[in-house]
């Protein structure tokens, strides 16, 4: 676990910034909604269901927050902390859907072939309000992420953002409405419904390696090596495996000590070994290792193997 923040501090900050994402998508969506009728701008209207989206997230992990920090128990020893990775993946789906729908409806709407007019002006400056509400969202939520190390508030966190890559699509598509390329609007509501239909399928996917006991990246497993073979009496180590329980990780390897050494001093160095790798990798929270007893020959032994090969 972090070694600067625990789980129940860990969980105040999500809170905190989800309620925060909470109110700022309220405003956004029932703003975007009301002029996206009154400008019949479907791009704008596409892009409230992405706010509406958040919304929903939000409440996934509100919920996904208050499973995750409870201790562990008899039926889940490791604790909950899946129940982020869990979360995750919903809020992958939900982007899916939602772009998907958005897809849809405005290639439908391109091959009616009827043009609807707009207040592109009136609608051009929504989506400016819009670009900057979420994108003061997501430096937020990703600072805080980043301070306390969440993947699932990083995953929310970057909802924001496409949500504000989003809204500058939809303003470009009003501004050249403007101009006069009439089906503008439905190419920026199309590039929109793309562009979160794609974002879920990407973080689906990493959720779904997380459950399914993904190792961690090389970089991570690497300061984890380091740490091991920077221990004081390791002779090596095999069948080194690593894997997530929502933020946090889980290690397990096999140390080959002396066959001569006492059960008392290879304790003590896997706990040099559990401390070295918590230390540097900070979101490890268990070290399994298991002991294999190896032959090493004495110095006077193998003066003796090396005379003889001579």
């Amino acid at each position: 676990m972090s070694a600067k923040y625990t789980a129940s501090e860990r969980s105040r900050v999500a809170n905190r910034s989800t309620f925060v994402s909470v109110l700022v998508n309220v405003l956004l969506t029932l703003l975007q909604i009301v002029f996206g009728l009154v400008t019949a701008s479907y791009s704008l209207i596409a892009d409230a269901l992405h706010s509406l989206s958040d919304l929903v997230s939000d409440v996934v992990v509100l919920v996904a927050n208050r499973f995750a920090k409870q201790k562990p128990d008899a039926k889940h020893p490791f604790g909950h902390f899946r129940f982020e990775t869990v979360a995750v993946l919903i809020i992958a789906v939900l982007l899916f859907v939602v772009g998907a729908q958005i897809i849809m409806t405005s290639v439908e709407r391109i091959q009616s072939g009827v043009v609807i007019e707009i207040n592109a002006g009136l609608a051009f400056f929504i989506a400016l309000v819009a670009i900057l509400a979420k994108e003061f969202l997501y430096r937020y939520m990703a600072y805080e992420a980043k301070r306390v190390e969440s993947a699932m508030l990083m995953a929310n966190a970057v909802h924001a953002r496409s949500d504000s890559i989003s809204s500058l699509v939809v303003a470009l598509g009003l501004a050249a409405h403007f101009f006069g390329i009439m089906y503008a609007d439905l190419v920026a509501s199309l590039i929109v419904g793309s562009m979160i239909a794609f974002m879920g399928l990407r973080m689906g996917w990493n959720a779904l390696m997380d459950l399914a006991d993904r190792s961690v990246d090389k970089e991570t497993l690497d300061k984890i090596t380091n740490a091991i073979r920077e221990t004081p009496g390791v002779v090596d180590f095999h069948d080194l495996k690593t894997r997530k329980a929502g933020d946090f990780i889980l290690v397990e390897l096999h140390l080959d000590l002396p066959g001569t050494m006492t059960i008392a001093e290879g304790h003590s160095i896997s706990d040099g070994i559990d401390a070295r790798i918590k230390k540097d990798v900070p979101l490890v929270m268990s070290v399994l290792t298991h002991f294999d007893p190896i032959y090493i020959p004495e110095p006077e032994e193998l003066e003796r193997i090396e005379e003889r090969e001579l």
